[in-house]
């Protein structure tokens, strides 16, 4: 079911992005990276500082401003370039276990995805218990709200289930939508409603009459009924009641959750542009529950969260979280989870708006984005085994797939100028770790927050990923983490330094990647790259060559690896027997 689940959640959230394309891309295609829009205008809230009002000069090339420095415009005709603030900018981060009445802007559209990782106690195996979610809202009216949102989880849980280690999975299906009844100054109020399809599999009577696997599909919803106060202009306090309805039974008798009542409440508070807090309770009221315990019966308990924010962009931001809810979809969020609610989950997710014809500002980076040379071009791609701090701009899609010592694919996608959005695919080669060599998919993901190019000292970001096994008898899930510095010494030469971890199973492997990249004729890269593991894991390395023609967006590439991968978890694996892989790649940029 993960297989099926994971490409159905990649087609989703990919079927949005083909909209926002709306800023130009390449050097030879481009004379000048900002693109002036027509102001629009703010209805909710007006620009607190100069992020939000860009003067006109400010966006002209370096070019443009030597040709005209001597050519004083009268004051009249310097018109400033407004923005319309993004969702992410006009509220603080909704927290995550109760509703809140605030509305989307009329066509605006938000995205959130991630997971929530709790730890796999005793029985569980892989990484850990990950939960992954999907939610797409858009604005219909100032006061109507559409979505749907996708949870879904199955593993081994981490405890036994009447005397037994048991295996769950869920899928959560939930259009959802919400109205608001009411706005004034100070406060808001609003309904939510969701009818969710639930796909239940199970065992060892946890939602089963018997022991043995079954699996049902049936529906439950909620309605919320969520009231915000506007305690300040960066701080919100809500408060929500509602009645969600599940199933009494299950699996032919199994227990199931029931219909019950909740209230809650919760904090949103913004310390100032870019960092924020979040904080929410929510209490079961019967008859039914929220909480299941290792005898399979169903209980009630407090399901809670809270965490930090980051707004990287105006259009891209990413919470930090612990919680202990069960699913993402209005009605899942309100479940604890298993058993009983005392586990405590690790949660990332990313919060992203598109641009779609709203004249969001692409950046807090207020100097204007240089046209992206030919060795600009190349430094965008990973490297072999080593990750590039680089991101392609926003709305434009990176294609970079290979065979060697295993067949991967990586497709990119520009969020934002400093984020970007990858699905990824990979089949390891033989390893002598338990890590198997079936087919991986998953997503990962890349903030950068210093750009040689538009005169940093040198380029850093980092990118963390999360991949799935696509059978269960080969192969384990796993996440990478890196941190990525790329130092251009000149036209020629890159130096990279990748501190980078893996983690798969019971396996940590901690390791720091040095890199070389050297043009020595116009578009000839000459690679080498090394990776002493810290943890006293085998050191990988790559040697290679690629070769992207100049103004143009296509190169190829060939390599040479012991790695049983390139990129991701794949490049902290030695293959068995100390083997060496030749392999070669395609890389391809698209984008107006």
């Amino acid at each position: 079911m993960k297989f099926k689940t994971l490409i159905f959640l990649n087609l989703t959230f990919a079927s949005i992005f083909c909209v926002d394309a709306n800023i130009p891309i390449y050097g030879d295609e481009i004379t000048d990276s900002n693109t002036q829009k027509n102001p629009t205008t703010v209805d909710t809230l007006v620009p607190s500082n100069s992020s939000q009002l860009l003067m006109s000069q400010e966006n002209l090339s370096p070019e443009t401003q030597n040709n005209t420095e001597n050519v004083i415009p009268p004051l009249e005709e310097i018109k400033p370039v407004e923005y319309t603030l993004t969702p992410l900018q006009l509220f603080p981060f909704e927290p995550m276990t109760v509703e809140t009445a605030n509305i989307l802007p009329v066509g605006a559209i938000y995205t959130n995805y991630g997971t929530l990782v709790f730890p796999k106690g005793s029985q569980g195996k892989g990484t850990g218990l990950q939960v992954y979610t999907l939610t797409i809202n858009g604005g219909v009216t100032d006061k109507l709200q559409v979505g749907v949102t996708l949870s879904f989880f199955d593993d081994l849980l981490g405890s036994k289930f009447n005397g037994k280690p048991t295996d769950l999975g869920y899928f959560s299906l939930a259009p959802n939508v919400k109205y608001q009844l009411m706005k004034k100054d100070n406060y808001s109020l609003a309904i939510v409603g969701s009818l969710e399809w639930l796909k239940i599999s199970s065992e060892n009577g946890l939602f089963t009459s018997k022991n043995n696997f079954q699996t049902d599909n049936t529906f439950a919803g909620t309605i919320q009924v969520p009231f915000t106060y506007n305690v300040a202009k960066n701080y919100q306090w809500h408060i929500v009641g509602g009645l969600s309805f599940f199933p009494d039974t299950v699996n032919d008798g199994g227990d199931f959750y029931g219909t019950f009542f909740n209230i809650g409440t919760g904090l949103s508070f913004k310390f100032n542009e870019r960092f924020g807090f979040f904080a929410d309770i929510n209490v079961p009221l019967g008859p039914g529950g929220n909480s299941v315990g290792t005898n399979g019966k169903v209980g009630k308990s407090l399901v809670w969260s809270t965490g930090l924010n980051y707004l990287h962009s105006p259009t891209v931001g990413v919470d930090l979280s612990i919680s202990n809810r069960l699913g993402d979809t209005p009605a899942t969020k309100l479940l604890t989870f298993l058993p009983d609610g005392n586990q405590v989950g690790v949660g990332l997710n990313v919060r992203y708006t598109p641009d779609i014809g709203h004249n969001y500002q692409s950046s807090f980076d207020t100097r204007p984005f240089q046209p992206l040379s030919d060795r600009d071009k190349q430094l965008l791609f990973d490297g072999i085994t080593l990750s590039s701090p680089n991101t392609i701009r926003q709305g434009t899609f990176s294609v970079n797939g290979g065979i060697g010592p295993s067949a991967n694919f990586q497709i990119g996608y520009g969020m934002s100028n400093d984020a970007q959005l990858e699905f990824i695919g990979q089949q390891l080669g033989d390893s002598d770790k338990p890590i198997g060599n079936s087919l991986k998919l998953g997503a990962a993901t890349k903030l950068r927050f210093l750009n040689q190019a538009q005169g940093d000292p040198f380029s850093f970001g980092i990118k963390g990923a999360f991949e799935e096994a696509t059978t269960k008898d080969d192969g384990v899930g796993a996440f990478s983490g890196e941190a990525s510095f790329i130092y251009e010494a000149n036209d020629k030469i890159a130096f990279m330094f990748n501190p980078k971890l893996g983690v798969f199973g019971s396996n940590r492997i901690l390791g720091a990647g040095f890199g070389i990249n050297f043009q020595p004729i116009s578009g000839l890269q000459l690679m080498g790259e090394v990776t002493p593991m810290l943890s006293n894991d085998a050191t990988t390395w790559a040697a290679g060559a690629r070769y992207m023609p100049p103004q143009t967006n296509v190169g190829v590439g060939v390599y040479g690896t012991n790695a049983a991968g390139t990129g991701n978890i794949g490049s902290v694996v030695t293959q068995s027997q100390d083997n060496v892989s030749v392999g070669f790649n395609i890389m391809w940029l698209l984008g107006k």
